[in-house]
C-alpha cells in the first residue's frame, strides 16, 4: 500500500499538477487543434523516455544499477525517510521529474502559440537564452538574501554559498558572450516578432548582465579564497562594495 502512495506522490501527482497549471495557459492561448494534441502526446512520450534515462543514471549515482529502474518504487520506499535535500535519492528523483515536466509544458505551450515546430523550438531556445542571461539577477538576490547575512552571522554555510555563487556565475559569464552572438544572428532573420522579442531582449541587455555576472563571480570567489587570507573587516568592505555595485547595475538595467 505504501508503494502505491509513493507512486502517486512522486509520479502521478506531479503530472496532474503540471498538466492543470499548463492547461490554463493552453486554454488562454487559443484554439486547441487535433494536431497539437497529438504533438503534445508525442512530446509527453519523449519526455517520459528521457526521464527514465536520467532516473536510471540517478540510481547509478546512488550505488544502484541502471536496470534497477524497474523497481524504483521499492528503492524509493527504502529511502522515503531521507531528508528532502540535494544529494539524497528522493530529492534527486523529484527534481528530475519536475524539470522534465516543466520542459514538456513550456515546449507544448510554445508549440500551441506558434503552430510550427521550428518556431516553437526557436522560441524555446530564446526563452532558455533569456533565462541564462538573467541568472545574474537571481545570483544578486542570493548575495543579499543569503550570502551576506550568513557571512555576517559567521555561519559555516557561508563558504558553500560563496562557492555556489562563484561557480554558477562563472559559467554564466562564459555563456553570455556566446548567447549574445547567436541572438544577434537570429535577430537579423525574418521571424515573427513574438519569437524575436526574446532574442532582441538578450542583445539589448547582454552587456549589463555580463557586467553583473562578473561582479557575482568576483563576489563568490573572493568570499571563498580571501576569507582566510585577509582581515575579516577588509573582506567585509570588499564584499559589500561588490554587492552595492550589483544594485547600481540592476538599477541601470531595469530603471527602477
Amino acid at each position: 500500500m505504501r508503494r502505491r502512495k509513493i507512486i502517486l506522490k512522486i509520479f502521478v501527482f506531479p503530472v496532474v499538477l503540471f498538466a492543470i497549471l499548463f492547461g490554463f495557459a493552453w486554454v488562454k492561448l487559443g484554439v486547441i487543434t487535433r494536431e497539437w494534441v497529438l504533438s503534445t502526446i508525442l512530446l509527453f512520450v519523449l519526455m517520459v523516455a528521457s526521464m527514465v534515462f536520467f532516473l536510471a543514471r540517478i540510481l547509478e549515482k546512488h550505488g544502484y544499477r541502471k536496470s534497477d529502474i524497474k523497481r524504483i518504487d521499492e528503492i524509493l520506499e527504502e529511502h522515503w525517510d531521507e531528508p528532502w535535500d540535494s544529494g539524497y535519492l528522493k530529492y534527486d528523483v523529484q527534481e528530475c521529474i519536475a524539470h522534465h515536466l516543466i520542459l514538456w509544458g513550456i515546449f507544448s505551450t510554445s508549440l500551441l502559440g506558434f503552430h510550427d515546430v521550428f518556431l516553437a523550438i526557436l522560441a524555446f531556445v530564446g526563452l532558455a537564452f533569456l533565462m541564462v542571461v538573467m541568472y545574474p539577477v537571481f545570483a544578486t538576490m542570493a548575495v543579499w538574501i543569503v550570502a551576506l547575512p550568513l557571512y555576517f552571522l559567521k555561519s559555516r554555510r557561508a563558504e558553500y554559498v560563496f562557492e555556489g555563487i562563484g561557480k554558477t556565475s562563472l559559467a554564466t559569464t562564459l555563456a553570455i558572450p556566446v548567447i549574445w552572438a547567436v541572438s544577434s544572428y537570429v535577430s537579423t532573420k525574418n521571424y515573427p516578432e513574438d519569437v524575436l522579442r526574446m532574442f532582441n531582449a538578450v542583445v539589448r541587455n547582454a552587456e549589463g548582465f555580463l557586467i553583473l555576472s562578473i561582479l557575482n563571480t568576483l563576489f563568490g570567489f573572493l568570499g571563498v579564497y580571501l576569507s582566510r587570507r585577509i582581515e575579516r573587516k577588509i573582506l567585509a568592505i570588499v564584499l559589500l562594495s561588490l554587492a552595492v555595485a550589483m544594485l547600481f547595475i540592476l538599477w541601470e538595467l531595469f530603471k527602477l
